[in-house]
């Protein structure tokens, strides 16, 4: 009988000393920010933006400060000490062709004039034109979701407040803070707002909608691929009027309004068709749905609500929620607004609202943006400006580079995500070392480390990026 053979342990050598050599040739920690430069290059977003930012007096340009922003914010700094790093990295100020940044103390001054109305809306505008550039360059299929729809999520989120910063407001639910508005197009920021006093999330909505269908929707013509999805605060004549004056699909909740309430409440138990346990929410161990219209008592016409009532386990009434639908029963392939078929997948519709929240991860966790870094509001809004651009320059490179990949796993019949974390892309492509050289206005990177298969997968992106 053959001997076993036993596998030899490998011997771990332990270190006694230890020397360090400091040696500073052209290298840099975040080599691979230079896929943000690739690829804000290949979309022209640094063209666009010289044209539209005013000139700045001094020895900064302003265009080098949204830049070192750039880098500030996806190699993880923040706050007024946004640029710190960024500005002894003499590597990494080649690479973007900026000779040098200022300190903690202009940069937070600069933040001021960020936030004033023109360089404001020309960040706006920058931010909607990278949106737009990006989703150009892929197809419709890489972020739509059921039924073909391309989602434009709009929502607000309370950042970090105090009675000391300008803007906060009180909240009953959740306490002091400030409110901050965004519309998603897909996982791209396409429109923000920072409210003032006396604003909250219905005004920074409202403020923004009109500019994200003109630079972003229309443009790559997607108006009749969009689908508005709008929690209940929006859930009134404001916003519904919007939507048929647009001529807009949209799924906006209900419950504010007192009337969807009653409506559903004294509808007959003949009006309600009760779901088979195996289509039944989880969670829930009765559910029936109807189709009803409303018109309110200033309405000038009624409106299609989607309802639905439940009860948990142990639960003896019913709760009532109720959505408020325009599209067509044959958009969604049912025949009748009243086919349980059709108000079933209007609500697994709206349920897909959860997932475009989890979006905010990026901007408050991945970019922490959870906490404004002045008291001024004009400077606030000068920096949630600078990170929407951030956010969207780092899920270009996401979206186009792994557009391919994605689509051969949907060829193959595997699930496969929309989007990649900004932490990942951090960990994974911008935190790799390297060295650059310039000379004849070409930039060289040559990456020194960071594991093998971040390499390959770098590669795989820069080539892709250099061909969009």
């Amino acid at each position: 009988m053959p001997k076993k053979r036993c596998r030899a342990k490998q011997k771990i050598r332990k270190i006694h000393a230890r020397e360090l050599i400091i040696d500073d040739r052209q290298g840099t920690s975040f080599g691979g920010l230079s896929l943000i430069e690739k690829t804000a290059s290949r979309l022209s977003v640094w063209s666009f933006a010289q044209k539209q930012l005013p000139a700045r007096r001094g020895t900064y340009d302003r265009l080098a400060l949204v830049k070192g922003s750039m880098a500030g914010f996806l190699s993880g700094s923040r706050g007024t000490a946004l640029l710190e790093a960024v500005g002894q990295d003499d590597a990494l100020l080649r690479d973007m062709g900026i000779e040098g940044l200022p300190g903690e103390k202009v940069f937070w001054e600069d933040l001021g004039r960020f936030g004033t109305a023109d360089v404001l809306a020309a960040l706006n505008k920058t931010t909607a034109y990278t949106a737009k550039r990006t989703l150009s360059k892929i197809e419709p299929e890489d972020i739509q979701i059921e039924y073909g729809f391309i989602p434009l999520f709009g929502d607000g989120t309370l950042l970090e407040g105090s009675l000391n910063r300008e803007g906060t407001k009180y909240i009953k639910e959740k306490g002091n803070g400030l409110m901050w508005g965004t519309w998603m197009f897909g996982p791209m920021v396409a429109g923000q707002h920072l409210c003032a006093v006396g604003e909250g999330e219905h005004r920074a909505q409202g403020c923004t909608r009109n500019d994200v269908l003109r630079q972003v929707v229309d443009p790559l013509g997607w108006r009749a691929r969009t689908l508005v999805l709008m929690d209940s605060l929006h859930g009134d004549d404001p916003t519904l009027g919007w939507l048929e004056e647009e001529r807009l699909y949209g799924i906006i909740g209900g419950n504010k309004l007192v009337a969807v309430k009653q409506r559903l409440e004294e509808l007959p138990d003949a009006g309600w068709q009760s779901v088979p346990s195996e289509k039944m929410q989880n969670g829930f161990v009765e559910e029936q749905v109807c189709t009803v219209y409303i018109q309110c008592e200033k309405w000038e016409k009624k409106r299609r609500l989607v309802g639905k009532r439940f009860k948990r386990d142990g639960e003896l009434m019913w709760n009532h929620s109720g959505v408020f639908c325009n599209i067509p029963p044959v958009r969604l392939g049912s025949l009748e607004e009243t086919d349980m078929d059709y108000q079933l997948k209007t609500w697994k519709l709206y349920s897909l609202k959860m997932g475009m929240e989890d979006r905010f991860k990026d901007l408050l966790i991945d970019l922490a943006g959870h906490r404004p870094p002045c008291q001024q509001l004009e400077k606030n809004r000068g920096y949630y400006a600078l990170l929407s651009l951030a956010h969207n320059l780092a899920r270009a490179v996401d979206l186009i580079g792994g557009a391919a990949r994605r689509r051969e796993l949907r060829k193959q019949g595997k699930r496969t995500n929309q989007r990649m974390r900004i932490a990942t892309l951090r960990r994974h492509l911008f935190a790799l070392p390297g060295f650059i050289t310039v000379h004849a206005r070409k930039a060289t990177i040559r990456l020194v480390g960071g594991g093998a298969a971040n390499l390959k997968w770098f590669e795989e992106y820069w080539g892709i990026l250099a061909r969009c």
